[in-house]
């Protein structure tokens, strides 16, 4: 069990020293257990890089036992000890849905079940689709994933969200947003989604449809929480997901440029692992989804 913890904790913070701060132990002993774990197995669990631990073939594959045995383990515990297991719904989030969609569905969903412990986590598409195949999350809410990402999945739409170009209230174009064209746009200071990202992919084609390329004079980052905040005292021009920006719209406090595409318009819904089934609590969240995913189609 000792030796099955901590490669718990190591696949999870992939860290030796993360791992051991998590566990009040030290590197030493866990890089012990670790090599004492491997030589039992007969393989090596993780490759060591620059970076840290990734989990190999059979690492993963461990991981996926481990994890359901010790949450086995731990449901028995809670029984033996004459209480009830605490039901968990771990959902995963990308940006343009954590003020609006999620927001709405956490809230109805903890009124409905009270008793159920909701846990959201919010990363990259890598991340959260690893995750997704663990079973670490019940589900995903956010754009329609890549290609790359659909084997293993299926998804749910919901309804469509546009990439919008915004601007602060005191920008220049805040005066004439239906007349600023991407030329004008191309002149500016321009906050614009990660390389790689499905947002980006998306605003790439809107680009490259009309014969330009990148925007010479860029921010990338896929933090709205910067965006917002960067638009509010600087003279920039972003392109967000309608959803990153609808309450500052609608007080004012940015303006929404008239710019429009269909290579801007993405799906909105729910990616779901294709060889499992939800528990009760974590279908309960996806018809609280459902319902509040009406007020944007």
């Amino acid at each position: 069990m000792r030796h099955l913890r901590c490669f718990q904790a190591l696949a999870r913070h992939s860290s030796v020293s993360a791992a051991a701060e998590h566990m009040n132990s030290s590197q030493p002993a866990l890089s012990r257990a670790l090599a004492e774990l491997e030589a039992i197995i007969g393989q090596p669990l993780f490759l060591r890089t620059g970076r840290g631990l990734s989990l190999t073939e059979a690492g993963e594959s461990l991981r996926r036992h481990v994890d359901a045995a010790m949450s086995q383990l731990e449901a028995g515990t809670r029984s033996a000890a004459g209480l009830s297991p605490v039901p968990v719904v771990s959902v995963g989030m990308l940006p343009n849905v954590a003020r609006t969609l999620a927001v709405a569905a956490a809230s109805r969903f903890k009124a409905a079940a009270p008793q159920a412990d909701l846990r959201l986590y919010w990363a990259g598409v890598p991340e959260l689709v690893a995750r997704l195949h663990r079973s670490e999350i019940d589900f995903l809410l956010g754009r329609l994933l890549a290609l790359d990402y659909m084997p293993g999945v299926r998804f749910e739409h919901l309804y469509f969200e546009p990439l919008i170009f915004v601007v602060g209230r005191d920008h220049p174009f805040a005066a004439y947003p239906n007349t600023v064209t991407l030329d004008d746009i191309r002149a500016e200071l321009v906050v614009v989604p990660m390389p790689d990202t499905i947002i980006r992919r998306e605003l790439d084609k809107f680009t490259t449809a009309r014969g330009l390329g990148a925007f010479p004079n860029k921010i990338e980052t896929v933090s709205f929480e910067f965006t917002r905040s960067f638009l509010a005292g600087n003279r920039a021009i972003a392109c967000v997901p309608l959803g990153a920006v609808r309450q500052e719209i609608a007080d004012g406090r940015v303006v929404r440029l008239s710019l429009t595409g269909e290579e801007l318009m993405g799906s909105v819904g729910i990616t779901h692992a294709t060889d499992r089934k939800l528990s009760p609590e974590a279908q309960l969240l996806v018809e609280h989804v459902r319902e509040a995913a009406q007020a944007y189609i």
